[in-house]
């Protein structure tokens, strides 16, 4: 089978217009995974609320999914793949307190806090 050609990859690697717009601290706040898969190598990394807390990630939650997606290259050495295969996908970590959306953003404020996060760096 032949190798996919570069208009190919971007045609895969393609977001809905909804999904474009949206900020890696919606996906926190809606309890969504983010899954990245390296159209090159296969590698497949996820990001959940470890990671979207974490050191790494806190100054970019106020970043859309296609700005996220245009500056992650594949880690696997050797290879350095562009544009990978975004998924959202359902954490294992909903709240089951956060019945409203009142609750839930009330929920993600603390969070944001307790990580060392102003909400107003990342737009809430």
């Amino acid at each position: 089978m032949p190798e996919p050609s570069e208009s190919d990859r971007r045609k895969a690697a393609r977001l809905q217009p909804a999904m474009a717009a949206m900020r890696l601290v919606d996906c926190l706040e809606r309890g969504w995974d983010v899954q990245f898969r390296c159209q090159y190598c296969g590698m497949e990394r996820t990001w959940g609320r470890r990671e979207f807390l974490g050191q790494r990630l806190r100054k970019r939650l106020a970043r859309t999914i296609a700005q996220v997606q245009a500056g992650v290259f594949c880690p696997q050495r050797g290879c350095g793949g562009h544009w990978p295969i975004v998924r959202l996908m359902r954490g294992g970590y909903q709240d089951a307190q956060a019945d409203t959306p009142a609750t839930q953003r009330a929920h993600v404020v603390t969070m944001l806090l307790d990580a060392g996060v102003l909400p107003e760096e990342v737009g809430l």
